[in-house]
């Protein structure tokens, strides 16, 4: 038996509380009272893109996460021009694998950001089987269909794969190892596979970065130009010796990763680090700290990623998943708690303005946590914008964990950015195809 903590702030004051009855989440966490809305405009932050007639258009792609042995899939979806989702022929695509499982809706399975990712050309398309230690591979077809590649897919390097990036011939993969249905032996890491020619995926021999047993690794993200890697051992914080939860990597010509010296970081404040996204043309990392609320700011070294905290902004309950538009003008953060997405001004991007908070449709029955307060049965998970950025998709996952409630509330979500960066929600949620026990993960959009 195994006890856990649960840690929350609650009218200014730290409590910590432990006990086998309700699993630790940050969903379980701190009631915030929010800073000031601030507003201000700015020019039309979209840039087009030249179109490749070899590339599908108007598609988007997300995993469904079932955690059965061959029903883990990518289910395919047609954008129209107003934003409406139906889904594409042929859909779902199988991966040969299952996703992870958790029936407890414990902290730390769920959590992890990338778990699908486009080849460089994109052309190709990388999807984690959490629950079965693989990697599937898909072609992607002018139609927006996906065949895998011969052979497909492929062991993952570790155990319970959750987070993918790609550089040119390489694969970055996380290996959680926190899978409640599988044993939880060794320790989780940071490792490379090769791509090869035709789609196969195979070890970089010596590339393996083994991290601390227990820590749930649960992104690999790759700063622009992509020679640098950054990660979040998000329960680092939670162990009896607690250790930094932030990662820096250099990537050598080899493409094998090298730890930045101070690796891992420990962050300022309560709690670990969760949601990770670089800005696109400053030295700048924006990092969800979902225990407090806040944003943090992080400076980096353009040589080794060396890490220099800046400031934190306020965001709410749970905040973790993070994107910047292209322009480097908007930051985009989920608000898991309490079903919503904050928006910021990032014309000084060491210092974040909230511009706008946006309640998101369907949150369900709120269901109470000792000493917290209400969360929302559906929460915001994973984000992505379109190619012209005038929309943001977000896929909300059906947290409860009490499964005997009305309703399912996994969800995909259609906002509509306006020329100066703020969103809405004109449409109605669309019910994405899985069980309430299952939690659909990862977004591409083309």
């Amino acid at each position: 038996m195994t006890t856990e903590l649960t840690v929350v702030n609650v009218m200014n004051k730290t409590v910590f509380t432990t006990g086998n009855s309700h699993p630790f989440s940050y969903r379980y966490g701190l009631m915030l009272i929010f800073a000031s809305i601030v507003f201000s405009g700015c020019q039309d932050h979209r840039i087009p893109e030249t179109p490749d007639s070899s590339l599908p258009t108007n598609v988007l792609y997300i995993e469904n996460n079932v955690p059965v042995d061959n029903q883990n899939a990518i289910l395919a979806y047609r954008r129209g021009a107003d934003g409406t989702l139906t889904a594409l022929g042929g859909s779902p695509f199988v991966t040969s694998g299952k996703g992870v499982s958790n029936p407890t809706q414990k902290l730390g399975p769920d959590d992890s950001d990338q778990c699908i990712a486009l080849s460089d050309d994109k052309k190709r398309l990388f999807a984690v089987n959490s629950g079965s230690n693989t990697i599937a591979v898909f072609n992607v077809a002018t139609d927006g269909s996906l065949t895998p590649v011969p052979n497909s897919p492929f062991p993952s390097g570790g155990i319970n794969p959750t987070s993918v990036s790609v550089a040119g011939n390489k694969l970055y993969v996380v290996n959680k190892n926190d899978d409640p249905l599988q044993p939880n032996t060794g320790k989780p890491n940071y490792t490379v596979l090769t791509i090869e020619t035709d789609g196969r995926l195979t070890p970089l021999a010596g590339s393996t970065i083994e991290t601390t047993a227990n820590v749930s690794p649960s992104q690999a993200h790759l700063a622009p130009g992509k020679k640098l890697l950054f990660g979040a051992d998000f329960l680092a914080f939670m162990l009896p010796t607690p250790i930094g939860s932030l990662r820096a990597f250099t990537i050598g010509g080899d493409g094998k990763l090298s730890p930045t010296a101070g690796t891992p970081m420990n962050i300022s404040g309560m709690g670990g680090a969760l949601g990770l996204w670089a800005h696109p043309t400053q030295n700048v990392l924006y990092v969800g700290h979902p225990i407090e609320g806040m944003i943090g700011v992080y400076s980096y070294d353009s040589n080794t990623g060396a890490l220099t905290f800046q400031t934190k902004v306020m965001a709410g309950k749970a905040v973790c998943w993070l994107r910047v538009n292209k322009a480097g003008t908007r930051l985009y953060a989920l608000v898991s708690g309490e079903n919503r997405v904050a928006v910021y001004d990032l014309t000084n991007p060491l210092t974040p303005a909230n511009l706008q908070f946006l309640d998101l449709k369907n949150s369900g029955p709120s269901y109470e946590v000792p000493m917290a307060g209400p969360f929302t049965t559906s929460e915001p998970f994973h984000e992505e914008l379109s190619p012209d950025e005038k929309y943001l998709y977000v896929i909300n996952q059906h947290t409860n964990p009490d499964f005997t409630i009305s309703g399912n509330y996994n969800y995909l979500h259609t906002l509509v950015v306006s020329a100066n960066g703020q969103i809405s929600e004109p449409s109605e949620p669309l019910q994405i195809p899985v069980d309430k026990t299952v939690r659909p993960q990862g977004i591409v959009v083309y």
